[in-house]
């Protein structure tokens, strides 16, 4: 034959609830000990942890009487004090729904200005890898224009120069910005230059611009 299955916590607390609602009467520890046993099934080991746990939840009511303690529930008492925790249960519901309204509405501003931020950091910085690669390539332009004019036409050669000498500038400037940027978020956020590189997008062989040697003027080296 199968062993019989025990009761759970919870059946025995409802049994209990019986118990004493049928009774209509006050009992002491040691008598419900006695007769839930057999009334109720209800282990002798464990009648005092579940009249604990109903006197907890405010299920059963217990006083002193003497050196004794007493329990009771009574249907009309039992009846109200179900109805009191119904209300205080309703109460907690209502507090945390509020509580997670108050909650969603700070993850979605949060969430937002996030977003907000993102977009503005990426945007800025495409703008300005953009306007960085510009000058670099005008400076290679430039240089390329100030070799093949070189020979033939000075005047030429000198605004070339002049105009290399300004994107170079500007160029640098732009390097000059990354790499404070880079430095920034190196203190601010602990990110160390590769993986700047790799998060912002900047060429792994981007640097300073260095100042070539203009060519000769033709005719001025040409003999007198």
């Amino acid at each position: 034959m199968s062993k019989r299955k025990g009761l759970s916590l919870e059946e025995k607390r409802d049994k209990m609830v019986e118990l004493l609602q049928e009774a209509a009467e006050f009992f002491t520890l040691k008598e419900l000990e006695k007769i839930a046993p057999k009334r109720k099934g209800i282990v002798f080991q464990s009648v005092k942890e579940v009249l604990q746990s109903l006197v907890d939840d405010g299920m059963v009511s217990s006083d002193k009487c003497g050196v004794q303690t007493v329990f009771w529930c009574l249907p009309s008492e039992a009846v109200q004090k179900k109805r009191a925790r119904v209300a205080v249960l309703e109460e907690e519901v209502k507090s945390n729904e509020a509580a997670s309204e108050r909650l969603e509405s700070q993850l979605a501003a949060m969430k937002a200005a996030r977003t907000g931020r993102d977009l503005e950091g990426d945007n800025g910085r495409d703008a300005f890898l953009k306007q960085l690669a510009s000058d670099e390539q005008a400076v290679a332009a430039l240089t390329a224009q100030v070799a093949e004019q070189a020979a033939s036409d000075p005047e030429r050669l000198r605004e070339l120069a002049t105009a290399t000498t300004t994107a170079r500038e500007a160029a640098n400037r732009w390097t000059d910005n990354v790499d404070t940027l880079r430095r920034y978020v190196s203190d601010k956020f602990g990110m160390d230059s590769a993986d700047f590189a790799r998060q912002f997008g900047v060429p792994a062989d981007m640097e300073y611009l260095e100042e070539t040697a203009a060519p000769h003027d033709a005719q001025a080296d040409a003999p007198g």
